[in-house]
């Protein structure tokens, strides 16, 4: 499964940023650890490295370095190499944020199960580990 690289929170009051370059290429390999692009944040600019080992693949449609964007948003994926054969940016036309839809009541509707809060990165490490976390 694509590791979506998106563009991080650098502050607590932070809900922008801008793109600043690309220190990867499209079609790099890149390891974890490596510096993938530069953030420019309300104080200051940022190096951001890689989360994953992969393959790097920025979307055609992906925000241009210089672009002010919303934090959260999808810049890139990292692929593993067996499964670069099989990737397409179909999945990028899903949003990386997904805005939760405003509820009229603070609690579930009737007959309906809570579903529990989950950090992003738990929730890659129940999908790596093949864990359905929403039955949990």
């Amino acid at each position: 499964m694509p590791f979506e690289v998106v563009l991080p929170r650098l502050g607590w009051n932070m809900e922008t940023g801008q793109l600043g370059e690309w220190l990867k290429k499209d079609g790099d390999h890149v390891v974890e650890g490596e510096l993938l692009f530069t953030v420019e944040g309300d104080k200051a600019t940022q190096e951001i490295e890689a989360l994953e080992s992969g393959i790097l693949r920025i979307p055609p449609d992906s925000p241009s370095p210089g672009q002010e964007i919303p934090v959260g948003t999808l810049l890139a994926y990292l692929v593993a190499p067996d499964e670069l054969a099989t990737f397409s940016f179909d999945v990028a036309a899903q949003p990386a944020v997904e805005e939760e839809p405003e509820a009229a009541s603070s609690g579930p509707a009737t007959g309906e199960k809570a579903t529990p809060a989950i950090s992003p990165r738990a929730r890659r490490i129940a999908r790596e580990l093949g864990v359905d976390w929403t039955s949990l």
